[in-house]
């Protein structure tokens, strides 16, 4: 399924996932199970970015939860 990584870019909706989508890097990945603060990581598998299971600092001032990004595909076609 793949590996999200810090550097990579997603796509990002914010107002906890109601607002349109818009492409940001992360900048941090924190793997937190549900809870406020977790473990920082520098990659973390796609199989677990859900719900509130992870946190992620993004190049646009902003962060988030799992469930408000997703992965985007590139123009060739490969995903993040």
């Amino acid at each position: 399924m793949g590996t999200l990584k810090i550097g990579d870019e997603v796509i990002w909706r914010g107002s906890w996932g109601s607002d349109a989508p818009k492409r940001a890097k992360v900048e941090a990945i924190e793997i937190t199970g549900g809870g406020k603060y977790g473990k920082p990581v520098d990659e973390v598998e796609w199989s677990e970015v859900r719900d509130r299971n992870i946190t992620v600092d993004l190049d646009n001032g902003h962060w988030a939860y799992a469930s408000q990004i997703s992965r985007n595909i590139l123009c060739n076609g490969k995903t993040n």
